[in-house]
C-alpha cells in the first residue's frame, strides 16, 4: 500500500470547507485515518459540551478512532471568539505538527476556518458596558443603531450587514475605538496562509445538498435535539454565543407558543439551507481552493481524489 506521507508533499496543513451537510466531516475523518491526521475543528458550536446533537458533533466513536482539537471543550457559560480559537488553535497546528502528523482543518464556518489558517490579526474583546450599550441600542431601534454606526465608522457600516442584528451589534461594539484597530476585513478572504496548506471545497448540487439538509434535521429531532436545546436554555447564565446555533430560537419558540412541534423540521431544514447558502457564497471568494463536487456519492468515495489534491498530482478538473 502506497504512504501517503512517502511523496514530496508541499503542504503542511490540510484544510475542507464546505456547506452543511455536503460531508466534509466525513470526508475529514477518512483523510485523517489515511494520512495520521489529527482534525482541528473549526465550528464555535461544536465546542460546547450539552450541545452535542444540534451542533452535529463527532461521535465518541470517531473521537476513539481519530484525535479531535475543539469539541466539547467549552461549557454552556462560556463564551466562544474567532480571536480566542485563533490563538489556541494555531498552537494546536503547531503541536500536531511537531508531533509528525497532519493538522486537518475543517468546518462551515468561514471566519473559524480563516482563524485557524492565517493571521488576522483580531481585536481584543470590548469592555463589558460598551456590548451591553451596543447591544441595547440595536434591541431597542435598529435604524438607530445604524445610524449611530454609519456616523461612528462610515467604511464597516457600509461592510457589515446591517439586517442581522448580532453583526450589527459587533461593529458597533467596535466602531470608533481603538480596540477596532486591526480587524480582520481585508485579509479575512485573500490567500494568505500561516502555513502552507491545501484547501479543499467539498460541494454538492443544491437539490442534493437540500436533501441531506432534511435528512439531518429529522435524525437530530429524533436524536433528541428538543430535550437538548431546553436543557441549554434552561441552564443558568447560558452564554449568547451558544444560545446562537440553529434550533435554540425555535425551540423557545416552541415553549412560548409561537412555534407547534409540526412546524419545528420545516423552520430548522429552511434555516439550515439558508447557512449552506451563505456557506456556498463565502466559496466563491476563496478562488484558489480546490472543489470536489461530490454529487449524489457517499463523502468517503472522494477521499482518492483529496489524496492526489494534497500530494498534487490531480488535475485541476476534479
Amino acid at each position: 500500500m502506497r504512504s501517503w506521507r512517502s511523496v514530496a508533499i508541499p503542504f503542511d496543513v490540510l484544510a475542507l470547507f464546505g456547506p452543511t451537510a455536503a460531508g466534509k466531516s466525513a470526508l475529514a475523518h477518512a483523510a485523517a485515518l489515511r494520512l495520521g491526521g489529527e482534525i482541528i475543528v473549526a465550528d464555535p458550536f461544536q465546542r460546547y459540551r450539552g450541545l452535542e446533537i444540534a451542533a452535529d458533533a463527532p461521535s465518541a466513536a470517531d473521537r476513539a478512532d481519530v484525535a479531535y482539537h475543539f469539541v466539547g471543550d467549552l461549557e454552556l457559560i462560556e463564551s466562544s471568539s474567532a480571536g480566542e480559537f485563533a490563538a489556541r488553535a494555531h498552537e494546536a497546528i503547531d503541536q500536531v505538527r511537531a508531533r509528525g502528523r497532519v493538522p486537518i482543518v475543517t468546518g462551515g464556518t468561514a471566519l473559524y476556518l480563516r482563524a485557524a489558517l492565517t493571521e488576522l490579526g483580531f481585536p481584543p474583546s470590548v469592555s463589558t458596558e460598551t456590548r451591553t450599550w451596543a447591544e441595547g441600542l440595536v434591541a431597542r431601534d435598529m435604524p438607530m443603531a445604524v445610524a449611530e454606526l454609519a456616523r461612528r465608522d462610515p467604511a464597516a457600516a457600509a461592510r457589515v450587514d446591517t439586517a442581522n442584528p448580532r453583526r450589527l451589534a459587533r461593529a458597533l461594539e467596535l466602531a470608533g475605538s481603538p480596540e477596532s484597530q486591526g480587524a480582520p476585513t481585508g485579509r479575512l478572504w485573500d490567500d494568505s496562509m500561516r502555513i502552507p496548506t491545501c484547501l479543499v471545497v467539498v460541494t454538492r448540487p443544491r437539490e442534493v445538498l437540500d436533501r441531506l439538509i432534511a435528512t439531518r434535521v429529522q435524525r437530530e429531532i429524533d436524536d433528541g435535539l428538543v430535550s437538548e436545546l431546553e436543557r441549554a436554555l434552561d441552564a443558568p447564565a447560558t452564554s449568547r454565543e451558544a444560545l446562537q446555533i440553529i434550533g435554540a430560537r425555535e425551540v423557545a419558540g416552541m415553549r412560548t407558543g409561537e412555534i407547534t412541534p409540526a412546524q419545528l423540521s420545516g423552520l430548522l431544514e429552511a434555516r439550515t439551507r439558508r447557512l449552506a447558502r451563505r456557506q456556498l457564497a463565502w466559496v466563491r471568494r476563496w478562488p484558489h481552493a480546490r472543489v470536489i463536487d461530490l454529487d449524489d456519492a457517499p463523502a468517503v468515495g472522494a477521499l482518492g481524489v483529496l489524496l492526489e489534491i494534497w500530494d498534487g498530482s490531480a488535475s485541476d478538473d476534479v
